[in-house]
């Protein structure tokens, strides 16, 4: 019997409390330090090439050992697995805010991403190994609401933290939270008594996996600085292709003993059209925040007070919607409406696409909330069909892969619109836009608005391509649920 009939129906919800908490942080740590990043760079003596690993550390790190992260909460526990990620993230935030130059920070920000993907590769599992499916839907849209609100509060909560306490206290704000759910998750979560087994962890497959996924990231990270022919990004990928052929050759020899077995994509459709939908989302809008934010300051010169309430217009209607399109998927099934949701973004990107030098402020924050519909309608629904269509044993894996698509998409968005913004301006234009950095001399403002609109355009059509695919999952059998 599981844990929820045992202690009732309250425990269903303090587990998923206890994951939302969860779900808040990773999010709020990617994003808290960009605004915040010039004033630190300038407090420890950073350089822009020192600068850009502050947050590609965190990032790297967490993407990289998302999926090793929800094999071993399998294997060894969800719970044990989520409580070790929160300890080292405290850890690694009070290590940050103690930081005396920028190497310590950057290592502590990789510490950070240890524990961050710990928390993000288990929530997820968290919340459907306790929820019926008849709700799963409706739990996972919460915890999407709460995803959401990590990512919206961190630019404001960056800059009002760091304008009254200094840059350091960005940091501390994460202690009192990590110690709190430490201690209401040891008390109050039931860890299941896991089945004896003998299978040993495949840390061939997590190492090669991991370290083709960094060098993957890394190349993009900085392709556009260094150039996309340049031997370091040709090296860097070449490793990252090479390892990633060995990951699939090890997978496929180790069997159901894989750290990722190979059969989640080979023999189920649903699982693979859905999380090749997530990845195309990702890449189609994450990097829309970091251009419009540049558009709304640079061209039409507008503070940065009113820039952050227009921005906050798409993440709020997505958490505003997440909850109840998790609640219809319950009743319909994902297939139609993670579609619909795709191409809904595809229209809001292609409008903003339309942004020129004279638009209004109306103009944009009615194209943000046509982008925040789409996102609003696709996200719950995929993730309720990824996480539906596993064995309750594989559930971390699940939870893992979906991290994993949604990380290397946020890279994948950047590198695409940094490099076609740049094709119509300047990869110094570009610097500043996703840094922070100084604005180059004699930038043009037309040159920005026609590669934003390249931008858009690109994204757009991925939009459409992340539509197709959702649509192939299939007629979705909603029995396709885990056995309680």
């Amino acid at each position: 019997m599981s844990a929820s009939k045992q202690d009732g129906e309250t425990y269903k919800w303090i587990v998923l409390l206890i994951a939302c908490i969860g779900s808040v942080m990773g999010p709020l740590d990617s994003t808290i330090v960009s605004v915040t990043l010039p004033t630190i760079s300038h407090d420890l003596g950073m350089d822009y090439s020192a600068s850009v690993w502050v947050p590609t550390s965190y990032l790297v790190v967490t993407a990289a050992l998302l999926l090793t992260m929800g094999r071993l909460s399998d294997m060894r526990g969800r719970k044990q697995i989520y409580l070790a990620g929160f300890v080292v993230f405290a850890i690694g935030s009070l290590l940050c805010s103690l930081a005396q130059d920028g190497g310590q920070l950057i290592a502590s920000r990789a510490l950070q991403g240890v524990g961050a993907a710990a928390l993000m590769a288990t929530a997820t599992a968290l919340i459907t190994d306790v929820f019926p499916p008849h709700e799963r839907g409706k739990a996972l849209g919460i915890n999407a609401m709460s995803v959401y609100i990590g990512l919206s509060l961190g630019p404001p909560l960056g800059a009002l933290l760091t304008e009254a306490l200094g840059w350091r206290s960005i940091f501390w704000v994460n202690i009192p939270i990590a110690v709190i759910v430490i201690v209401l998750a040891h008390v109050k979560i039931i860890q299941p008594v896991l089945p004896k087994n003998e299978i040993r962890f495949d840390f061939a497959g997590a190492f090669s996996f991991g370290i083709a996924l960094i060098a993957f990231l890394v190349a993009l990270t900085f392709g556009e600085s260094n150039g996309w022919l340049s031997s370091f990004i040709l090296g860097l990928l070449f490793i990252a292709v090479l390892l990633f052929i060995s990951f699939i050759i090890i997978e496929k020899r180790r069997g159901r003993s894989a750290m990722f077995q190979l059969d989640l994509i080979t023999r189920n459709r649903l699982f693979a059209s859905s999380n090749l939908s997530a990845l195309l989302n990702y890449t189609s809008f994450f990097g829309v925040s970091f251009i419009i934010s540049f558009y709304l300051q640079r061209i039409l010169h507008m503070d940065l007070y009113t820039t952050g309430i227009i921005l906050l217009s798409m993440p709020l209607v997505m958490s505003l919607l997440s909850p109840l399109s998790g609640l219809m998927s319950d009743r319909i099934g994902s297939r139609s409406l993670a579609s619909i949701g795709m191409f809904v973004m595809a229209a809001g990107l292609f409008l903003m696409s339309t942004l020129s030098l004279e638009s209004s402020s109306l103009e944009v924050t009615a194209w943000l909330v046509v982008l925040g519909l789409g996102m609003g309608l696709f996200a719950t629904p995929n993730t309720s069909a990824i996480m539906g269509c596993v064995e309750r044993e594989r559930l971390g894996v699940a939870s893992g892969t979906l991290s994993t698509m949604r990380t290397v998409g946020q890279s994948m968005s950047l590198a695409i619109m940094g490099a076609l913004i740049a094709t119509a301006s300047s990869t110094e234009l570009v610097s500043a836009l996703f840094m922070g950095a100084p604005l180059p001399h004699g930038a043009v403002d037309a040159d920005f608005v026609r590669g934003m609109a390249l931008a858009f355009q690109a994204s757009a059509l991925i939009a459409v391509m992340g539509g197709v695919t959702s649509l192939a999952r299939g007629k979705e059998e909603l029995t396709c649920e885990i056995a309680d």
